[in-house]
């Protein structure tokens, strides 16, 4: 059984159209990469050290505690740079 191909062109013009960004909604906010692969870093170390009840280790448990601490402090700096702290409601 043969598959036929089928092709289609379209105009040079259509293709090479810029399409503008979107406007992104007030809902979706922008992360800084490294931020946040940190912050689920630290979170994920933090959660595995938790779980450990027989080989806990308090100061490395501590350590972990306050890198995830360091790190949502770091992601929430970012975003109050960036004007979200303004937005909604204040406290």
């Amino acid at each position: 059984m043969e598959v036929p191909s089928m092709t289609c062109t379209l105009p040079d013009d259509l293709v090479d159209q810029l399409c503008p960004m979107p406007e992104a909604p007030p809902g979706c906010i922008g992360l800084d990469a490294a931020l946040g692969r940190r912050l689920a870093t630290a979170k994920a170390r933090l959660d595995r050290m938790e779980r450990e009840v027989v080989s806990r280790d308090l100061s490395a448990l501590a350590m972990a505690r306050v890198e995830f601490a360091l790190a949502a402090r770091a992601l929430a700096d970012d975003l109050i740079a960036r004007g979200l702290h303004t937005s909604g409601e204040s406290d």
